[in-house]
């Protein structure tokens, strides 16, 4: 039987308090897409400026990516859809990158390719390499701090600019996130539930 949300909130904030004692490392995955509709807020300019934006909606970028606290991250790139298969490979991927001095806990939401039959096969192979997966609360995008990253890109990160083609779009898309912690930074204070 599943913990309850109050259960798995209080669970979530011990985790944030191990992470930052340093006795654990903690990530938040997710997927995200970027498209060329622009995700920009309603705003000012001065005249005669202007901006126009040309939207080209079938082009796409998928993102898997896992975060630390600390700014450091890893995406993974498709052009398709993401499904399960896709996640797997990625967190395979990021095994290499874990701390063998300390357990790794990824922070994942409940979306079904984080639940499928294939994903639920791996969770023991991931154990013994020192990765152990928390799943959020139904539907708690806030408490999954790889949205603040999606959300921060989307909406700050990328500009206008970047819109006026597709290969100077992926180019920042790709550019953002290999340099979160260097040019792209989150400070997180606290886990706040």
């Amino acid at each position: 039987m599943g913990l309850c949300r109050e259960e798995k909130e209080k669970r979530l904030k011990q985790l944030w308090q191990l992470y930052r004692a340093g006795r654990i490392d903690l990530y938040f995955g997710d997927e995200s897409g970027f498209s060329m509709k622009p995700s920009l807020p309603y705003g000012w300019m001065k005249r005669p400026e202007r901006v126009e934006i040309f939207p080209q909606r079938d082009k796409k970028i998928n993102l898997f990516g896992v975060f630390r606290p600390d700014n450091f991250c890893i995406t993974y790139e498709r052009d398709k859809s993401i499904d399960s298969e896709f996640v797997i490979k990625a967190i395979n991927d990021v095994c290499q990158y874990l701390d063998e001095k300390k357990p790794t806990v990824l922070v994942l939401d409940n979306a079904s390719i984080h639940r499928s039959e294939s994903f639920m096969k791996k969770l023991t192979d991931w154990m013994e390499k020192g990765l152990y997966i928390f799943y959020l609360p139904k539907y708690s995008p806030h408490l999954n701090k790889a949205e603040i990253y999606w959300r921060k890109a989307k909406y700050e990160w990328l500009r206008p600019s970047d819109y006026y083609s597709f290969s100077r779009y992926k180019k920042k898309v790709r550019e953002i996130f290999n340099k979160v912690g260097l040019d792209y930074k989150i400070t997180f204070k606290e886990m706040l539930i």
